[in-house]
């Protein structure tokens, strides 16, 4: 089987000595060519070629940004579910798409669970997620997400650039910022729109959730959403209060995996089709853990058994 695997030695937790071990591996099952990134949206051209140049299996190793880049290359003209396979191995922070599959975080015994389902013939066709703005169109394989979350996001890889450290306690710090210095808690501006075309109000922002838990702060995840998957549509999360009080509930749930589709203060949309979000200014939009772009709208779409994949 021929395999093509894209490593980005800048992630997190990824360096050569990793890829090559992971090379090492592969190369036992697999006909095994490499390509390194160098920049951001190179994952998603080598992706566009791999199945021009007859690659079976897409690897990426490094972190969701890496994997959601090469989602695209694949996905660029549209559902590709009989094109090359989607793999994913852990090498940045979060790795949530990975986690999310059932991967291991280390990337050497998450190698070996991808040999053991390539072999047993364990393969899947996901959902994913799809955004247009009146700029941009992405797709994102578990979630997405306008406001306070990218924007937490869009300080975090503004510490990046800086050389700075990037890490779970980095971004908690960063969202109790945002959340207490920076957001106006007193004024929710976001709309958003149903399948069905009804309308719900004055939420603060708004997490679209593909294939749940939302994120991981360290070996906890972040669960608001618990029965999203890649075999529903999208659900979403827009909480319409930021007391303390509202704060410390959503977060306490979130932590425990309490659905909040009951939650007062939260509009809850489950298995949607497609959904429209209207902010009053422009907020950050991100996708899969990477910001993208900032808009007063977006449109989410869910596209069924869109990309194949492995089952672990």
């Amino acid at each position: 089987m021929r395999a093509l695997l894209v490593a980005n030695t800048y992630a997190t937790t990824t360096d050569g000595s990793i890829q090559s071990q992971v090379v090492s591996e592969l190369s036992k099952f697999l006909d095994i060519t490499v390509a390194n990134t160098s920049a951001r949206n190179d994952a998603t051209e080598i992706a566009k070629a791999a199945q021009q140049q007859g690659f079976e299996v897409v690897i990426g190793l490094g972190g969701d940004g890496t994997i959601n880049e090469i989602a695209n290359g694949l996905l660029a003209n549209g559902p590709n579910p009989s094109g090359p396979m989607l793999v994913a191995i852990p090498g940045g922070n979060g790795n949530v798409f990975a986690r999310n599959m059932g991967l291991s975080e280390n990337p050497l015994e998450a190698t070996a669970q991808i040999m053991n389902s390539l072999n047993a013939k364990n393969f899947t066709d996901i959902g994913v997620g799809k955004i247009a703005t009146n700029n941009i169109s992405r797709w994102f394989l578990f979630n997405a997400g306008i406001g306070l979350d990218a924007a937490v996001i869009a300080e975090m890889e503004a510490r990046r650039a800086k050389g700075k450290l990037v890490s779970d306690f980095a971004y908690a710090t960063l969202a109790l910022k945002e959340l207490f210095a920076k957001t106006d808690r007193k004024h929710a501006g976001l709309s958003l729109a149903s399948e069905s075309g009804e309308v719900h109000r004055d939420a603060y922002f708004a997490l679209i959730v593909n294939l749940a838990p939302w994120a991981y702060l360290g070996s906890k995840p972040l669960n608001p959403m618990p029965l999203a998957s890649h075999e529903t549509a999208l659900d979403v999360y827009a909480p319409t209060s930021l007391s303390i009080p509202a704060i410390f509930r959503l977060a306490s749930h979130a932590l425990a995996g309490k659905s909040a589709v009951a939650d007062r203060n939260v509009i809850s949309l489950i298995d949607q089709n497609q959904v429209h979000i209207q902010a009053e200014r422009p907020l950050w939009i991100q996708v899969d853990g990477d910001v993208v772009t900032q808009s007063t709208e977006l449109t989410a779409t869910h596209v069924p058994r869109a990309l194949r994949t492995l089952a672990y």
